[in-house]
């Protein structure tokens, strides 16, 4: 089966008019942020240059900073060269992403001139207590503003969310959620927050203004919003920041390397628990797709004992089925 593929090129810090209290690019993406245009210009070139394969689609995606608000030259130099890549077939397409308050129906002009299909805005929250306390620069008017834009003007529109920021609660979040899916999202990613050294939320965190998540907090507060966004058919792209030496190394909060899997375990064992109903003294199977099998077998087993315990079932046995998609078929058998 033919997949779909990102060249993922990261531009750090770039363009953004000011620093969230738990913004460090540098560390969220291991990419130096102090690179001339020349050099930007090579790596993206070399990343590019043999990336002809056979893939059902590939776009060229511009990620880390505020894309949109960096130097008009920088953006179009580096636009430029990605529809040189296209025009070889190396890509059909471009993705960038960037803030709420950096898109206008100049830029989007501007965008569609250079072949960018999808647009995704670091929504955050919708809640103007929280973006306040994130120090975000923006309010949620500006998030639904400039996805109307995005969407009137006929491009993918992608939402990025983050729960546990500073005075977030689990209803802002379920409300984030709810909002990017009414600004008519495709597509949305989850982003549980990880505290970095030498960052504004590292000093709130250390001197007890903000209480970090814990990856248990994590997982059910994403699962939650995951849901969702399942629920009304917006793809999620992905939870949780890439695994990285930094994130590994980051001072407090759900850096767990496979949050994403965790995630989708945890909403993957309530549905499933939900369909089942009471199982009690009884053998519950579950036929799953062979892809999603690791989603409740593996980290020690938790999902099975989940399922157990809601479920009150003697036992759970799981086992592949030819499904295209997540759609488990149960049985009860006694034991």
């Amino acid at each position: 089966m033919k997949t779909h593929r990102n060249f993922s090129f990261f531009v750090p810090h770039a363009g953004c008019p000011n620093c969230c209290v738990f913004c460090s690019q540098t560390k969220i993406t291991g990419v130096d942020s102090d690179k001339s245009l020349d050099e930007e210009i090579k790596e993206l070139r070399a990343m590019l240059e043999n990336g002809v394969g056979d893939f059902a689609e590939s776009q060229i995606a511009f990620f880390g900073g505020s894309f949109t608000a960096i130097d008009r030259a920088r953006m179009e130099a580096l636009l430029e060269v990605a529809n040189e890549y296209i025009d070889k077939g190396v890509a059909e397409s471009i993705r960038i992403s960037t803030r709420p308050d950096c898109i206008n129906e100049e830029i989007l002009k501007l965008l569609a001139k250079y072949r960018v299909r999808n647009i995704e805005l670091g929504v955050q929250s919708t809640s103007d207590r929280v973006l306040a306390a994130s120090s975000r620069g923006h309010t949620a008017k500006s998030s639904f503003e400039s996805a109307g834009l995005i969407t009137e003007n006929g491009f993918t529109f992608g939402g990025q969310m983050m729960v546990g920021l500073p005075d977030s609660t689990l209803e802002d979040e379920l409300q984030t959620a709810r909002d990017i899916v009414s600004m008519g999202a495709s597509e949305a990613r989850i982003y549980p927050t990880v505290v970095f050294e030498d960052t504004k939320l590292c000093d709130m965190a250390e001197n007890g203004e903000y209480k970090p998540l814990t990856l248990e907090s994590a997982v059910e507060r994403a699962a939650k919003c995951y849901k969702i966004f399942l629920d009304s058919g917006v793809k999620v792209l992905r939870i949780g920041l890439h695994a990285s030496e930094n994130l590994k190394n980051a001072r407090y909060g759900a850096n767990h390397p496979s949050i994403g899997e965790l995630v989708k375990s945890y909403v993957y064992t309530e549905i499933i628990a939900e369909r089942a109903g009471s199982c009690q003294g009884k053998r519950l199977c579950v036929g799953i797709r062979k892809n999603d099998i690791s989603m409740l077998t593996g980290h020690g087993g938790c999902a099975i004992e989940r399922i157990k315990n809601q479920t009150e079932a003697a036992e759970v046995e799981i086992y592949a089925t030819e499904t295209a998609q997540f759609e488990p078929k149960l049985t009860k058998r006694s034991v």
